[in-house]
């Protein structure tokens, strides 16, 4: 089975290290939006300290990615 490491999956919690402290991280929740059938991250508010072992760092070029809003929303 390959898995591929830029796979992202909805549901799971991932960190990014704040550009302007690294002594703190944010967890980022990753949801599925089904009106603009993307993911749309949920962001924490900046912890102290240093991430879970168990969470993924999410590259931050990605997360900016995911910020954006969707050009197929028509209002």
């Amino acid at each position: 089975m390959i898995q591929h490491r830029n796979a992202l999956e909805h549901g799971k919690i991932y960190y990014s290290l704040c550009p302007d402290n690294p002594k703190r991280y944010r967890s980022i929740r990753l949801e599925f939006n089904a009106y603009t059938q993307s993911l749309r991250p949920q962001i924490s508010n900046a912890i102290e300290g240093v991430p879970p072992p168990e969470l993924e760092q999410i590259s931050p070029v990605l997360l900016q990615r995911l910020m954006k809003v969707p050009s197929s929303i028509i209002y």
